[in-house]
């Protein structure tokens, strides 16, 4: 099926218009298979085939479909051999295990532009603030953050008592972002020697990996990366029909 052709808002770039209409006719099941080749996009949006391809690119980027070569693009259909599990945010983990809870910066500062892969996740090259900061229990560093935030949306965040307050309450309550999507994807893996040393393990030690974007309405506004030490512990309730964690849950601090 073919989105019907709408006319686009001056302030909105010919890509993210796309996406928008192709998230919209994911959610509405328009779409439930095969997406509208780079051709159909480029004759119905007016646009060019780089552009359309840069669409569904970013799409596949975020995790909403796949490109399968020679075939086209699909919607990324759920691997029902995979189910979820919620990382609780850092402090109410504390609170669970009964522990103190304490965050130190590492680092904050602003950069030109983000690194070649937080550019493509988040689909913006502009000034781009890095935080990194390590969350630890009774004093034990447990999970160290490498976040980037759009500078242009989220500059005043360099001068935020970061050890203090919640990254996540000042994007909704005070820079006005509402949080509305998030794309994550978690693997186990080996901490390399910088990593480890971060975290005062060995080299080699297990840890959870999970890299997170953060979306206000279509608009990318935070990447992160969290390594967890492996040894943690998460424990659930929900219910077993569910294909997403209950609403208000999820990691960060």
């Amino acid at each position: 099926m073919t989105p019907r052709s709408t006319s686009r808002p001056p302030s909105t770039s010919k890509c993210l218009f796309i996406k928008q209409q192709l998230i919209q006719g994911m959610r509405a099941k328009r779409f439930t298979d095969r997406l509208p080749s780079e051709n159909q996009l480029a004759a119905t949006f007016g646009v060019s085939r780089m552009t359309a391809r840069k669409a569904l690119v970013e799409l596949e980027a975020e995790g909403l479909v796949e490109r399968i070569r020679g075939k086209g693009t699909y919607v990324k259909k759920p691997d029902p051999a995979m189910g979820y599990f919620v990382v609780q945010p850092s402090r109410r983990h504390a609170e669970t295990l009964e522990v103190a809870y304490t965050t130190r910066v590492l680092e904050l500062r602003s950069l030109e532009k983000p690194p070649p892969m937080v550019a493509r996740r988040m689909a913006y090259s502009g000034m781009t603030i890095l935080a990194r900061r390590l969350h630890c229990f009774d004093g034990k560093p447990v999970r160290y953050e490498i976040r980037h935030l759009r500078g242009d949306l989220c500059g005043s965040i360099l001068f935020e008592d970061l050890e203090r307050i919640s990254i996540h309450e000042l994007l909704v309550d005070r820079l006005d972002l509402p949080l509305s999507r998030v794309w994550q994807h978690i693997t186990a893996e080996t901490l390399d020697a910088d990593t480890a040393a971060v975290l005062e393990v060995p080299a080699g030690h297990p840890a959870f990996h999970l890299l997170r974007t953060t979306y206000t309405h279509d608009t990318p506004v935070t990447c992160v990366e969290y390594f967890i030490r492996g040894e943690l512990a998460f424990e659930d309730t929900f219910a077993p029909g569910r294909t997403e964690p209950p609403p208000g849950t999820g990691f960060g601090h």
